[in-house]
């Protein structure tokens, strides 16, 4: 899903600031981005204001998709994510990471009743891939398919501290001098201890992160847990480089990387 960096949907925009794509394959794109946490079903003129195509185009491909089980109706002939569209994206190659993790983030939380979260790097983002909270703050940050610059979150930070040189070179410069100086330390700080520390983005809580590595020492991913303020850092530190580490053997025993 296209999301701006604060992680707000591309759609959720008053007026869509892209041009229109031009291709088929860019306007289906437009229109699968339209869907998000807070509004999975939407109407066909709802798809047709939020994506920017006109009416009759949105028909078209509306009408193609639903044949094509890319999209489904329901009761109300409002317009959701068809079941071949979620069959695709579990070919996705984040799905191996997001399996085996899941067993050990299930025993993080069982353990902790705190929220786990996995994410993977993309570009100079991270995104979200599988999340687990208490119930009451299942409407809370993130969810899973949210994009978020590295530095601002654990899990990024513990990605962007195992990530090549010149990644981490290019990404600091596009930072203000002070701001960048203070993420090149806490960098520096995770790579010695082995996760990260961070409250930019959930302050006054704590997200704590470890990178899963492959067998280049390059992150895969990152698993974080976010605790409540005044907490004991290290032991739970502890606990999730102890848990990253045991993710990325079970990764490299099933041969994903």
């Amino acid at each position: 899903m296209s999301v701006l960096a604060s992680g707000t949907p591309m759609c959720d925009r008053p007026e869509t600031a892209e041009p229109v794509p031009k291709s088929a394959l860019g306007r289906a794109h437009r229109l699968f981005s339209c869907f998000h946490y807070d509004e999975t079903r939407l109407t066909l003129s709802e798809l047709s204001r939020r994506s920017g195509l006109p009416l009759s185009t949105t028909h078209r491909m509306v009408t193609e998709m639903v044949r094509l089980g890319m999209l489904d109706r329901d009761r109300d002939d409002r317009l959701c994510i068809g079941v071949n569209l979620w069959r695709l994206g579990l070919l996705a190659g984040t799905y191996g990471i997001q399996r085996v993790a899941l067993p050990y983030m299930q025993d993080l939380y069982a353990t902790t009743g705190l929220p786990i979260h996995l994410a993977i790097p993309q570009g100079e983002q991270t995104t979200v891939v599988e999340s687990l909270r208490p119930l009451e703050q299942r409407l809370e940050r993130p969810r899973i398919g949210q994009h978020d610059p590295m530095h601002v979150v654990g899990n990024g930070m513990a990605i962007l501290a195992f990530s090549d040189p010149p990644l981490q070179q290019r990404y600091l410069a596009r930072l203000a001098c002070t701001e960048a100086e203070d993420v090149r330390r806490e960098l520096a700080r995770t790579r010695t201890i082995g996760y990260s520390v961070s409250t930019r983005r959930t302050g006054p809580s704590i997200a704590i992160g470890a990178p899963v590595l492959d067998r280049g020492g390059r992150p895969l991913a990152a698993i974080s847990i976010i605790v409540p303020p005044g907490s004991a850092v290290t032991p739970y530190g502890h606990l999730m480089r102890d848990t990253a580490h045991a993710v990325q053997r079970m990764a490299w025993d099933q041969a994903l990387v």
